[in-house]
């Protein structure tokens, strides 16, 4: 059987100090047939000419697509530019162009996709480190088994991790201009088609910095309502595509609408560290019981760090 066609999709953003690193791991994949797509949102330092230079000596077997923006599209709308415009490949795997990935990240993912028809996005355990190299567990996503996600996990799957079927951005259409991020999204979406699941393998370092989405600074800015309508508009769809029924999506809004509720909290509790909001999620009957266990832990590794 022939190999399908995957785009490995490295998008950046002002990320000189780090993009030639996530620039050759791209070029190290061991699968074939790949498409490589750097994508740059109209970086004002120079992350856009260090990748021009690479692609220019670049002399391996991968087609390569480089892009830049004209303007800052922002986050949502240069994912929907890359995945949706640039992306010719059946599956599509999401890097950041600060991370560093494993040479055959897009060959186990690729396996395990055909290992499991029913699987429409899959996500590895990743090592955040910091910028001196450092190992950080408390912002890590390591697991030792393999497990699906249900609706209510999509804020903690692991995105610099991510493959994914690219009809799950096909089918439901460009995510809205307003919604701060893509990551649970594409999670969400893939949930309406199929199944998300998680592999244990190391695929993928996740660098801390000051820039990084992740960052309380950043990540308190995130307006969850947006992401809520994004949910409800994407169900809606899937309604009229059959995918689920009219009772189905209001079961779940009333579940999700609950879960930002907490999470608006737990992302108080995230900047502050109080262990008051802390069990305010985990007493949250949607999540999970290995969801809960994953957030004590982190509290335990944070505590220990910053005794």
């Amino acid at each position: 059987m022939d190999r399908p066609l995957i785009s490995y999709v490295v998008t950046t953003y002002n990320i000189e100090k780090y993009v030639e690193e996530s620039v050759k791991c791209a070029f190290a994949q061991t699968y074939s047939p790949l498409e490589i797509i750097l994508s740059d949102d109209c970086s004002t330092d120079g992350t856009f000419e260090i990748m021009k230079k690479m692609v220019e000596e670049y002399d391996g077997p991968h087609k390569i697509i480089l892009n830049r923006n004209g303007t800052n599209f922002g986050i949502t709308k240069h994912m929907n530019r890359a995945y949706l415009e640039l992306a010719n490949g059946k599956i599509i795997i999401a890097a950041h162009g600060d991370d560093i990935s494993m040479p055959e990240r897009t060959e186990k993912s690729y396996e395990y996709l055909m290992r499991y028809p029913e699987v429409t996005a899959l996500s590895f355990s990743i090592d955040a480190f910091s910028d001196d190299g450092r190992i950080l567990q408390e912002h890590s996503a390591v697991v030792k088994d393999v497990h699906e996600y249900n609706f209510y996990d999509g804020g903690n799957i692991p995105a610099p991790s991510r493959a994914f079927y690219k009809k799950v951005m096909e089918i439901f259409g460009p995510l809205n201009d307003d919604c701060p991020t893509e990551d649970e999204l594409i999670s969400f979406r893939s949930l309406l088609l199929g199944k998300n699941m998680f592999f244990p393998d190391h695929m993928v370092r996740y660098r801390k910095h000051s820039n990084s989405s992740s960052n309380p600074e950043n990540f308190a800015k995130f307006p969850l309502d947006k992401i809520l309508k994004q949910q409800n508009d994407d169900m809606i769809k899937a309604v009229r595509l059959g995918l689920i029924t009219e009772e189905d999506r209001l079961k779940k809004y009333e579940s999700l609408s609950r879960l930002t509720a907490i999470r608006t909290r737990y992302r108080r509790y995230f900047v502050s560290r109080r262990l008051g909001d802390l069990m305010g999620l985990v007493l949250f009957p949607e999540i999970g019981l290995k969801m809960k266990l994953h957030y004590i832990k982190q509290h335990i590794e944070w505590m220990k760090n910053h005794e």
